[in-house]
């Protein structure tokens, strides 16, 4: 007995989940949030975020790879930028686990290291059962759209739904308050062995489904209209024919189409509706985080609560997300790793999406796989390091019948540069730049003034140091 109890230590020892720390992860994803909270300056009320933010680093300018659900998940899920993974349609996320013996996602890592793993919620976009994901068990997960009372009828767009649903009665009727009674359940119970869980909250995607005390919260005079309201000057328009907002309604038929203009009224309601969803999610991201403190796990958990991108309010002329711009691309993450960090609250260090994979693996004390694309993000969160030079993000039109392009964009410190290419030929057919030490809301394509012709310069050599898909095409 004594020989086989010395002969599993040394197992878990070299699995890595013995030893004088055990170091857990809890992974929050939230689907379409944009940096509207406190803690990020915005006009949101999420008190528990905020005080989240003051023991967690608060990325101020995170990017994720791709801002639509599917390829930014199987992104940061696979530590892999889109060029390299191929995955570029929101469907296919599910790729990223078909390679789990050569590039095992983060939760198959932890997994052949002794830890329990488990998924509650949104995490892979529309799938997450099967051996190549990882997970101990398979993934607990609800209907998406997280309707209390409305019953959809018909399929597809053909279907009339609304974009607005408020309910009255318990928050427990809602699907993102169930998965967070999932993921309080599951640390409870695993709180004594090594874990990995991840939780994933559809709202405040698109329907904005809340209950009435959290639109209560905020009255119409004080929702103010994000800017620019107008579409910027010199933009491309390859991502201005087709908005997901446009199969919802307020009453039957659209609510808003690429023709009709919206008016301030229905931008109001809408921001409105959004922030209710989003101090909805605050509430159950801190009934998660009570109940790390409630299983004494606060001091042993890596937290990251991660956007897995941006979403427009009507500013630049668009709603919802799929565009090259800021406020698409960029989204909150906030990290907290107890016993790895100096630094907590705003921090203006560039960071990606592709880095939160080397980051908790490095946090666990777990080899980081080599395949791996990001950088640990420890070295900024001990004060060690400024971060890296440029974020790398990718786009492309949803219908790619008139201009099948490609948007290659670079975010810099001071700029954004996007370029367009054939994807065909590999072409480039145009470019954007935007200065955001003057215009942080890009608003103006200053591509064509001579006075950034260097600034240009360097960001098309960026794009080509980042990309090798494009230096042989």
């Amino acid at each position: 007995m004594i020989r086989l109890a010395c002969a599993i230590v040394l197992v878990l020892a070299a699995s890595g989940v013995v030893g004088a720390e055990k170091r857990n992860v809890l992974l929050i994803c939230v689907d379409d949030l944009r940096p509207v909270m406190g803690c990020y300056g915005g006009a949101a009320k999420t008190p528990r975020l905020d005080e989240l933010a003051k023991s967690a680093a608060v990325f101020t300018r995170h990017y994720v790879q791709w801002p639509v659900c599917g390829p930014s998940r199987a992104s940061m899920l696979g530590g892999l930028r889109p060029d390299t993974t191929g995955i570029y349609e929101i469907g296919d996320s599910w790729k990223i686990a078909q390679r789990p013996d050569t590039h095992p996602t983060p939760p198959r890592t932890f997994l052949s290291h002794g830890y329990r793993t488990l998924s509650f919620g949104k995490v892979f976009h529309n799938k997450g059962a099967g051996e190549g994901y990882g997970w101990s068990e398979p993934p607990w997960k609800l209907d998406w759209t997280c309707y209390v009372n409305f019953k959809p009828t018909g399929k597809g767009r053909e279907s009339w739904r609304p974009a607005v649903e408020i309910y009255d009665g318990e928050p427990s009727r809602h699907n993102d308050y169930q998965t967070a009674d999932q993921t309080i359940a599951a640390l409870r119970v695993n709180k004594d062995r090594p874990f990995f869980i991840a939780a994933g909250f559809f709202k405040p995607h698109l329907p904005f489904v809340a209950p009435k005390s959290y639109f209560d919260l905020y009255t119409p005079e004080e929702i103010a209209l994000l800017e620019p309201r107008e579409r910027p000057v010199g933009a491309a328009d390859h991502m201005y024919g087709w908005s997901e907002i446009s199969s919802y309604g307020a009453i039957k038929g659209t609510l808003f189409t690429n023709d009709d203009a919206v008016t301030r009224r229905q931008a109001r309601r809408m921001t409105h509706a959004y922030y209710a969803c989003v101090s909805f999610i605050d509430a159950q991201i801190g009934r998660i985080l009570d109940a790390l403190d409630a299983n004494g796990l606060s001091d042993s958990t890596a937290v990251v609560v991660w956007g897995d991108h941006g979403f427009h309010l009507g500013d630049h002329g668009r709603w919802a997300k799929h565009t090259q711009f800021e406020q698409a691309m960029r989204s909150p993450l906030m990290v907290r790793l107890p016993g790895q960090q100096k630094i907590s609250g705003p921090t203006d260090a560039i960071a990606e999406s592709v880095d939160l994979y080397p980051t908790l693996c490095e946090f666990a004390g777990l080899p980081i796989p080599e395949f791996v694309e990001g950088e640990s993000l420890i070295p900024v969160l001990r004060g060690k390091s400024q971060g890296k030079e440029a974020a790398f993000s990718q786009i492309r039109p949803v219908n790619r019948k008139d201009r099948n392009v490609m948007a290659y964009s670079v975010r810099t410190a001071d700029f954004r540069y996007v370029e367009w290419r054939d994807a065909d030929n590999g072409d480039i057919v145009g470019c954007e730049l935007y200065d955001h030490r003057n215009d942080p809301e890009e608003s103006v394509n200053v591509s064509d003034r001579a006075e950034f012709a260097n600034v240009l310069a360097r960001h098309e050599a960026l794009v080509l140091k980042n990309h090798d898909s494009l230096k042989n095409p």
